[in-house]
């Protein structure tokens, strides 16, 4: 998921393309060239890819706020937001190493707000049923962000000095770093989380607030374009520096995602058909809403 706002380092013809997804920017440094074989559309369809998924996960958050707003809720799972803020505050800010990447990710550290402030004012109501959590939802999710941010530093910084070295890979002016497979990692396991994790909050919830087909359509779109296809392109053509992608660990991890996606909209359907919608505007289970702090139980029309 979220590699697709990050830079892309694709290497080709004798350079390497640092590509600003947000902004279709690109710097070129010299580098090692690829095998002969690597067709000269690798790197332009490697792009396309990724600056199409990025688009899609642009989409995305912008109907999660919107819907967030309209529903009353929050969509996007509770840790996967803090993951989420946490993973473009470090790779983002701390990481990137030119200026007009790091107003990119400010950029979109913003966009994360909205969705932000809508967990924060409405999503209490979306823990009557854990009265901790209800009561100290803020310091739940900063506290989760904060651990967050420690762990994305941690991995990130442990990689750029002692993780994989590769030949014709480089980071502040050092050859081996490989910042591809690095976002490869990072974003695969997130992917992982937010799809299951969207399924199974859809599933406890018993109401579609805060999310919509459209909301489905572009994070899926998204992944697969720019995660799944866009890694699955470059290894396909040079496979010996990108070997990771198919590796059983990052197979388990995708197709996890994966199925967990396609799987959703199955669930989103059976909701819909049960769920209510209340005056002011929030969704939630068919056989329950919540009125004056007091929970009402419907009988179901058999």
């Amino acid at each position: 998921m979220y590699i697709f706002k990050s830079m892309s380092k694709a290497q080709f013809g004798g350079s390497e393309a640092l590509t600003l997804v947000a902004l279709g920017t690109s710097r070129w440094v010299p580098t090692t060239p690829p095998p002969s074989r690597v067709p000269p559309y690798y790197l332009s369809t490697a792009n396309l890819l990724l600056q199409t998924g990025g688009a899609l996960w642009t989409l995305c958050y912008i109907l999660l706020t919107l819907r967030s707003f309209q529903d009353r809720t929050y969509g996007m799972p509770l840790f996967a937001l803090s993951y989420n803020f946490a993973w473009e505050f470090v790779y983002g800010l701390l990481i990137a190493e030119a200026p007009l990447e790091r107003i990119v990710f400010t950029l979109w550290l913003l966009l994360d707000l909205g969705m932000v402030y809508g967990l924060l004012k409405y999503g209490k109501e979306e823990w009557n049923h854990a009265p901790l959590i209800k009561r100290h939802l803020g310091k739940v999710f900063w506290g989760m962000t904060v651990w967050c941010v420690g762990a994305h530093w941690a991995f990130g910084s442990w990689w750029l000095k002692e993780g994989r070295r590769r030949e014709g890979k480089w980071y502040a002016g050092v050859e081996g770093p490989d910042t591809t497979e690095l976002g490869f990692w990072t974003a695969v396991v997130s992917q992982t989380y937010l799809s299951a994790a969207s399924l199974g909050q859809l599933l406890v919830r018993q109401h579609t607030g805060g999310v919509s087909w459209g909301v489905w359509a572009s994070r899926t779109l998204g992944s697969i374009i720019g995660l799944y296809m866009n890694y699955a392109w470059i290894w396909y053509h040079w496979r010996e520096a990108h070997e990771y992608f198919m590796s059983p660990f990052a197979v388990a991890l995708w197709v996890t995602a994966l199925i967990c996606d396609l799987v959703y909209p199955i669930i989103f359907a059976q909701v819909r058909k049960t769920e209510r919608l209340l005056p002011d505007g929030r969704r939630v289970a068919g056989d329950s809403v919540n009125i004056d702090k007091k929970r009402v139980t419907f009988d179901k029309v058999k």
